[in-house]
């Protein structure tokens, strides 16, 4: 089962790059003045494309938790406004019900699952150039579908809720959070409520030219309906990244390791993360 989930996230990750690459030489292309005129009221253009693979150790368990990662995010212009939206997929193989998972949901299922998740996607709100200062905040909103293969891995709600994204640029340092927080109100009306806060800080530190120091968590997460005792998983941690200039693409590649220092009863303590990059 583990080799078919890695040729799945293997094939989407070639399909998204392919298209990613295709929509980027697009926009270098030279344009006539009408489609430049076009293109100033409506206009779309890739921003990024990362894959991971992230693994989950799990407290008193033999078995380990893998997901395969993908996250898309992309550019449209509209006028003067411009949107940003970033989507996050992932294909799972759980020994087990992982705390945490499905996201927000209270109960998980409690058998072993293979699949994808629902689908959690943000959108972002600015004006056109007005983000090239030391900070940038815009407002937003997110959604989440269900979209899960298997009970274990989804909440069979549909949710939205309010976001923001924050992004802080000096010298060598960048950093921020995207934060999204998510309820539920429709879906399966035999399975709980959603209620969750995602919050996706990011630090980047320059030490040369190619190399980073990063703190990139998979995120901190605030599932509101849980006990107390139960809630959060706030990962402490981080690693380094190395990058690739490839044409007028930038290639990163980075490895993370982390430990929830706040987590459920039963959540996972350890965190590996690999990621693979593409800037548009």
């Amino acid at each position: 089962m583990l080799s078919v989930l890695k040729k799945i996230s293997i094939m989407a990750l070639i399909a998204m790059l392919l298209a990613g690459i295709h929509a980027a030489a697009w926009a270098q292309e030279p344009h006539t003045e009408d489609e430049e005129a076009n293109s100033s009221a409506i206009g779309f253009r890739p921003g990024s494309v990362n894959s991971w693979f992230f693994l989950s150790f799990l407290r008193d368990e033999g078995d380990d938790a893998s997901t395969y990662g993908l996250e898309l995010e992309n550019y449209v212009s509209m006028g003067s406004l411009e949107i940003k939206n970033i989507s996050y997929f992932e294909v799972n193989q759980y020994p087990r019900a992982v705390p945490g998972q499905p996201h927000g949901n209270p109960e998980p299922g409690t058998e072993a699952a293979d699949g994808i998740n629902d689908l959690i996607s943000g959108f972002w709100f600015s004006k056109k150039s007005g983000h090239h200062g030391k900070h940038h905040f815009a407002p937003g909103l997110a959604t989440m579908f269900p979209t899960a293969s298997d009970k274990t891995l989804g909440s069979e709600k549909w949710g939205m809720g309010p976001s923001f994204d924050y992004e802080f640029e000096s010298d060598k340092l960048f950093m921020g959070a995207i934060a999204l927080q998510i309820w539920s109100y429709a879906g399966n009306p035999d399975r709980k409520d959603v209620n969750m806060l995602m919050v996706k800080p990011f630090v980047y530190y320059s030490i040369t030219e190619k190399w980073d120091l990063i703190y990139v968590p998979y995120g901190v997460s605030v599932y509101w309906n849980k006990p107390a005792g139960e809630k959060v998983y706030f990962p402490l941690g981080g690693g380094a990244q190395r990058s690739f200039k490839l044409s007028s693409l930038k290639l990163n590649l980075s490895g993370q390791f982390f430990k929830n220092v706040v987590r459920p009863t039963k959540g996972t303590v350890y965190d590996l993360r690999f990621l693979v990059g593409l800037e548009f």
